[in-house]
């Protein structure tokens, strides 16, 4: 059976759904990046650090000592670091996904096991959800979000 989903597609789709979130995040004043929420939901910046802690331990559990930490220590506080942290896990991304060779390893983070691949498409749907409560409160402070089908690949 030939493959639908090649390693090459599976990334460049992780990383269209990474600068969609990183448009949400510029959206955002900085103030309410970090203070605005809906009733008993996180601020988006809450978010943003889960995406990229999660992300962090996939990366770790995968390759060990050989991965770079995008986040070590307290998450930034100003937007601008978050954006620059960002970049830099989107750096450390495209160096690492050259290195995972299996994609069908399993690997087991928070006591659930999945194959590599699954675990992207995990992150993938949960990236994708949380935006999908960013894009929530930017309508909410009366900011107009970017729009949620602008993939960078789509325009190639």
């Amino acid at each position: 059976m030939k493959e639908i989903l090649t390693p090459e597609a599976l990334l460049t789709n992780l990383k269209d759904v990474r600068a969609l979130t990183r448009k949400v995040i510029e959206a955002f004043p900085e103030k309410d990046f970090f203070e605005f929420k809906i009733a008993n939901l996180r601020p988006f910046s809450g978010m943003v650090e889960e995406f990229l802690r999660v992300f962090d331990y996939l990366f770790k559990e995968r390759f060990q000592e050989q991965h770079t930490l995008f986040l070590e220590g307290t998450f930034p506080t100003t937007k601008a670091e978050v954006l620059a942290l960002w970049d830099r896990s989107t750096e450390i991304l495209d160096r690492e996904w050259q290195k995972v060779g299996d994609y069908t390893q399993p690997l087991t983070i928070y006591q659930m096991t999945f194959s590599f691949t699954q675990w992207i498409l995990y992150f993938i749907e949960n990236e994708s959800h949380h935006r999908g409560q960013g894009y929530t409160y930017l309508r909410a402070l009366d900011i107009e979000p970017p729009f949620f089908w602008g993939r960078e690949s789509f325009g190639r």
